[in-house]
């Protein structure tokens, strides 16, 4: 039996001390920040492990070496189901240079880790002249141009579809059979098919598909072998996997795994 879910609380603050203001926190596993906003925005960059972010229509997938951009003002919570350590940089809101004003997974280059890292030492009113602000203008421009990562699920805002994607999160396992999961929602398959597109984008079995990828990226920062995954996911064996995620990813998972934060 897994351990229940608990709650952590985010700091309570009520103005930056600065421009940038960089927390570091370790989130044990099966740990949650519950939902709430910042009126700053937030880079949560994961030095270690998987969290996710969950928003209103999507979940963000943020695995070591990855950072989420959350605008101010976007309500989320964050999630690590096997434990993770972050650097979480709070921004002040005047800094709109970002071509996309909306949520994001990047990935966090050499320079970005190593302007964090040293961010993440400074006083909390570090000098408005000098060194610590100079790098700090380094690591906002250095920001704007990090490549974004497809780390997102698409997530149905409608109460039924949300709890079918929640059943299915939990159970990766189990693959849905449309007509079954059509019945339980007292609809027809066409109709389920029409309302999931309509509020995802995409199919259910293509949110699935996507749904136990992501699973993938965020077993493979834990000890778990490639076949303990492969069978948490529902596959019969290992190849088959295997063959998934290099077809998704360029590379096999222990590839990927072996490439560690910065791959």
């Amino acid at each position: 039996m897994q351990d229940a879910v608990a709650t952590l609380s985010p700091p309570q603050m009520h103005a930056l001390p600065r421009q940038v203001f960089v927390r570091q926190q370790e989130m044990p596993p099966r740990h949650l920040f519950a939902s709430h906003t910042h009126p700053w925005h937030q880079l949560l960059y994961a030095t270690s492990g998987t969290l996710v972010a969950s928003l209103k229509d999507q979940r963000l997938f943020v695995p070591s070496g990855s950072a989420v951009w959350l605008p101010a003002g976007v309500e989320h919570s964050t999630y690590t189901e096997f434990g993770a350590e972050l650097k979480s940089l709070y921004i002040d809101s005047a800094f709109d240079t970002l071509e996309n004003r909306r949520p994001l997974v990047l990935s966090v280059s050499p320079l970005m880790r190593e302007l964090i890292l040293t961010a993440a030492n400074f006083d909390s009113e570090y000098p408005v002249h000098g060194y610590e602000n100079d790098l700090v203008q380094v690591l906002l421009q250095t920001l704007e141009r990090l490549p974004q990562r497809g780390h997102t699920l698409p997530w149905p805002s409608e109460p039924r579809l949300a709890n079918l994607c929640t059943e299915l999160f939990a159970n990766p396992s189990h693959r849905p059979v449309l007509s079954e999961a059509a019945q339980t929602l007292a609809m027809s398959a066409r109709t389920l098919e029409r309302h999931f597109r309509q509020q995802t984008g995409i199919t259910l079995q293509a949110w699935y598909s996507r749904m136990r990828l992501m699973k993938a990226i965020e077993m493979l920062s834990t000890p778990m072998s490639v076949t303990q995954i492969a069978l948490e996911l529902g596959y019969s064996a290992p190849a088959p996997f295997i063959q998934m995620f290099r077809e998704k990813m360029g590379v096999s998972p222990n590839q990927y795994r072996s490439r560690g934060p910065l791959g």
